[in-house]
C-alpha cells in the first residue's frame, strides 16, 4: 500500500502535468502570394520599373524581417504580377515606399487584480505603401499612391509560432481583403491615371517581360512559401492618388 507522502507527491505531479502549456502545433506550409490570375493593370508605356525604396531596418522595433513572408516580398509580387507595360513610349516606376511591421510594448496594469488577468503585452502595426509614377506616356504624366494599415495586439505569454501566424494573417488581410492594398492600389491607379492606361482592346506593343525586375536583397533567414486565410482585422486606411499632370 503506497504511503500518504508518495500519494501526495503523485497527485502534485499530475496537477503540474495538467497545467503545462501545450506544445505549439507544427507550422503549416503556406503558398506564396500570387496575383497572376487577375486582370493586369495595362499602362500605355514602354517600360515598367519596380523600385524598392523601403529598406528593412532589421532591428527593433521592426519585426517585418522575422515574418513568415516579409511584407516587402508580398508587395513586390503584387506589382510584378499586376503592372504591365502595354505601349510604345514613356516609362512607369512602381515604388515600394513602406512595408513595415512594428512591435510596440504596451504598459502593464499593476495591483493585485493584475495577477489574475491576462494582459495585452504588445501591439503590432503593419503598414504597406506604394506609389506608381508615369512619365512621357501618350496620355501625359502623373502619379497615384495607396497605403493600408493593420493593427493587432497579443496577450502576454503568446508564443513565437502564434505571433508568426498573427503577422501572416495581418499581411494576408492587408494585401488581399476588399480594403487591402491590391484593391486600393488598382482603384487609385484607375482613378488618377486613367489617361495613361492602355485603351480597351489595344494590342500589346511591348514584348512580354517588359517589367524591369531588380533582385531582392538576400533575407537574413530562409523565407518559406506561405499563405493563410485572413481573419477579421482592423479596417484599412487609404490615401488618394494625385491627379495626372499634363
Amino acid at each position: 500500500m503506497p504511503s500518504p507522502r508518495r500519494t501526495v507527491f503523485a497527485a502534485v505531479c499530475a496537477v503540474l502535468a495538467g497545467c503545462a502549456a501545450p506544445a505549439d502545433p507544427p507550422r503549416p506550409v503556406l503558398r506564396p502570394f500570387d496575383y497572376s490570375h487577375l486582370l493586369p493593370i495595362r499602362l500605355d508605356v514602354a517600360e515598367v520599373e519596380i523600385v524598392e525604396a523601403w529598406v528593412p531596418p532589421r532591428a527593433p522595433p521592426h519585426v517585418d524581417h522575422r515574418a513568415p513572408i516579409e511584407p516587402r516580398v508580398a508587395v513586390r509580387r503584387m506589382l510584378e504580377d499586376r503592372v504591365q507595360a502595354w505601349g510604345r513610349q514613356g516609362k512607369a516606376r512602381a515604388v515600394i515606399l513602406e512595408a513595415s511591421l512594428i512591435e510596440q510594448r504596451l504598459p502593464r496594469e499593476g495591483g493585485v487584480g493584475a495577477l489574475f488577468t491576462t494582459q495585452q503585452s504588445e501591439r503590432y502595426t503593419l503598414t504597406l505603401s506604394v506609389r506608381l509614377e508615369v512619365e512621357g506616356a501618350p496620355g501625359g504624366s502623373g502619379s497615384a499612391q495607396a497605403t493600408v494599415t493593420r493593427r493587432r495586439t497579443v496577450a502576454e505569454g503568446t508564443s513565437l509560432a502564434a505571433r508568426e501566424a498573427l503577422w501572416h494573417e495581418m499581411l494576408v488581410s492587408a494585401m488581399d481583403d476588399p480594403q487591402g492594398l491590391n484593391v486600393e492600389f488598382e482603384f487609385q491607379v484607375r482613378r488618377a491615371l486613367r489617361a495613361m492606361l492602355a485603351p480597351d482592346g489595344a494590342v500589346r506593343a511591348t514584348a512580354v517581360g517588359g517589367v524591369e525586375r531588380q533582385p531582392l536583397p538576400p533575407p537574413s533567414a530562409p523565407q518559406p512559401g506561405l499563405q493563410m486565410a485572413p481573419s477579421g482585422l482592423a479596417p484599412a486606411s487609404g490615401t488618394l492618388g494625385t491627379l495626372p499632370m499634363r
